[in-house]
């Protein structure tokens, strides 16, 4: 086990071991670590391994992680010795645990609507923005967001974008047998449910990685690495249905579940975007 890896099982540690998720904030009444954490884990070492790869060829000071959701990896990025800037929606950011948490690190944290298309960052700040499991969440046009992300990072900065894999061997499958790839009918419900944990919307919209080059191309954007990743590929005893599983992702990379996009943003994006005059006239300038 590397540094990295224990340096995320000290912050799960430390920070979750009495954690649980709620939907009117946080209980402290488990015995272990949330479930979802740990079966997010992977996702938080790969994430980090990543910043820190690049930072060794890259002056990296400033990192913004959108949607840093409980702040896993914007911890362990402050402890690395990253000025880290927190950003989420106002009904988690404005929990007092968070602030307690972040604060103990340093983090700046940030209130922030997507929706709105505005990031309340000056132009150029971050040399590294974060959005990990964001964009399948929006139900609107994202390319105003991504040009406002493409704002405020700086000149060679990098954007870390991951998100889930339409191109899924099972939802491929699902499409194949008829079935809809998309949203479950039933989390529409869940979403309207006060007593559901559904704070954020599911999935409204997934991409497939040949999808999010078309978009951050034309932004300003050159991409510098893109791959898929799989749970399976970190199980060290798989049983004998994921080693066939993880031999097929190995001959078909995009068949795994999960993508991540490394992009360089080469320089300011000159797109200009009609948005309605429905819209705020702050927003319909950019």
């Amino acid at each position: 086990m590397n540094d990295i890896d224990l340096l995320v099982n000290s912050i799960l540690e430390e920070e979750f071991k009495f954690f649980e998720l709620d939907p009117f904030g946080i209980k402290k009444n488990s015995s272990e670590i949330s479930e979802y954490l740990v079966a997010h884990r992977h996702e938080y070492v790969r994430t980090i391994k990543d910043i820190v790869q690049f930072a060794e060829h890259h002056r990296v000071e400033t990192v913004l992680e959108i949607g840093a959701f409980f702040g896993i990896v914007s911890i362990c990025l402050s402890k690395l010795g990253f000025r880290v800037c927190a950003a989420d929606i106002p009904e988690y950011m404005s929990m007092s645990e968070q602030k307690e948490r972040f604060g103990r690190y340093g983090i700046e944290m940030a209130e922030v609507r997507l929706q709105d298309y505005l990031l309340p960052f000056k132009d150029e700040r971050f040399d590294v923005i974060i959005m990990c499991e964001v964009l399948e969440h929006l139900n609107f046009n994202p390319l105003p967001l991504l040009k406002e992300i493409n704002r405020i990072g700086t000149p060679n900065s990098l954007f870390y974008l991951s998100l889930p894999n339409l191109a899924y061997y099972r939802n491929r499958l699902k499409f194949l047998l008829g079935h809809s790839m998309l949203q479950p009918i039933d989390d529409y419900f869940k979403q309207l449910d006060p007593n559901d944990l559904l704070i954020v919307n599911g999935h409204w919209r997934e991409y497939t990685g040949a999808e999010i080059i078309e978009m951050l191309t034309p932004l300003g954007y050159e991409i510098e690495r893109q791959y898929y990743f799989s749970i399976v590929d970190t199980l060290k005893h798989p049983t004998l249905k994921q080693q066939l599983t993880k031999l097929v992702f190995g001959l078909f990379p995009s068949f795994k579940e999960n993508q991540t996009t490394l992009a360089i943003r080469k320089e300011r994006t000159k797109l200009q975007f009609h948005i309605p005059n429905t819209v705020s006239e702050k927003v319909r300038m950019l």
